[in-house]
């Protein structure tokens, strides 16, 4: 082969091996970036970010490692086939990645041209453009090259080891990466699931000790007191409390002589979307009287009067989704509250069931 075609092969090879290793690593840091601020978590998250920027680096520079003693070499021995698939791919796939994630919404739109000035649109797509380029000039050159698979002897023992088994365990590293990856991706997020119940609770003027009788979570999966409860605490006031049976099911009583707020929150470990979703219904409250679709109504009791009562249960799914039940009621001042005036004895309390979700 020709010094000067020998020396053109390679220079778009050395080329094509940073441009893609760097285009690579763009779009693994994006996809990370991506993942990292997406509501909840993808599994194997930390061993991507160790592995994914580590193999694409170590590949990179390994590559070029050999690039570099292949130009020394003589002027027949210049890159084995498989240097250049290697960085063929290390440029062909960030680039396609990047041009159909920008292109492919862009078409469906219809109207294209406005997209097109956008330089958040066209700057991608012209780094991914460039990257298809040098990735199809890689497989060219490859193709193009007419090496000898035997290195004279004089050069046989100059490549050293560690070169050739770095570059194997680059590769490696990289793509067990990018499995990890797509195993996750397919697999979907997941969230860390918290549920948490408080009750704010006055007394109002009365200087006696007040009872309360009041609905518990009841986790439907166990049919029993969801264990949230063993979390609660009074954290403001002071009160008496325990886990009680009534004519009407599980309650919560507290005993108490002025404001007190008891409250509970407990992580529930980490779920997939629908088993997250399952998750949110599985809770329900005790000493139900009735539910009328997104309305439940509970007993609650309170041993003196003018007392009010303010009762929350809310469950995050940890992706998007937060389910919450909250008392409402009414005064002659305020027609919607969710401090909600008791009664002496025992009454029905409305609770609001709500559905809010974010991103």
């Amino acid at each position: 082969m020709k010094e000067k075609n020998k020396k053109s092969h390679l220079w778009i090879l050395k080329l094509s091996n940073i441009y893609g290793g760097l285009l690579s690593l763009i779009t693994v840091t994006t996809y990370l970036l991506l993942v990292f601020l997406f509501p909840g978590t993808f599994r194997y998250l930390p061993i991507q970010a160790i592995l994914l920027p580590t193999g694409i680096i170590l590949v990179t520079v390994f590559s070029y490692l050999h690039l570099s003693y292949y130009e020394k070499a003589s002027d027949e021995v210049v890159c084995p086939i498989s240097i250049g698939v290697i960085i063929s791919l290390m440029c062909l796939s960030p680039g396609l990645i990047i041009t159909a994630h920008f292109t492919i919404p862009a078409l469906r739109y219809g109207d294209i041209l406005p997209i097109l000035l956008e330089p958040l649109f066209w700057i991608p797509f012209i780094l991914g453009s460039i990257g298809i380029v040098l990735g199809a000039l890689s497989i060219f050159a490859i193709l193009r090259i007419n090496r000898i698979r035997k290195v004279p002897g004089e050069l046989r023992l100059k490549p050293k080891r560690w070169k050739t088994k770095g570059l194997w365990l680059s590769i490696a590293i990289l793509t067990v990466g990018v499995i990890i990856a797509g195993a996750s991706v397919l697999s979907g997020p997941v969230g860390k699931t918290e549920v948490a119940y408080d009750v704010r609770l006055d007394t109002g003027t009365s200087e006696e000790e007040t009872t309360f009788f009041l609905p518990v979570p009841i986790d439907e999966s166990i049919g029993e007191v969801a264990d949230v409860m063993n979390e609660l605490n009074v954290v403001d006031g002071t009160a008496d409390w325990e886990i009680v049976d009534t004519a009407h099911g599980k309650a919560l009583e507290v005993r108490t002589k002025a404001k007190c707020v008891l409250s509970a929150e407990k992580e529930c470990g980490y779920k997939g979307w629908e088993e997250g979703d399952e998750w949110l219904y599985s809770y329900n409250f005790s000493m139900l009287q009735r539910i009328n679709r997104n309305d439940y109504e509970v007993w609650v009791f309170a041993s003196t009067a003018n007392a009010t009562l303010r009762i929350r249960l809310s469950m995050d799914n940890g992706i998007n989704n937060v389910l919450r039940y909250i008392s409402v009621g009414s005064t002659p001042t305020d027609p919607f509250t969710y401090e909600v005036p008791l009664e002496e004895g025992w009454q029905t309390v409305k609770l609001a069931r709500s559905l809010l979700c974010y991103d």
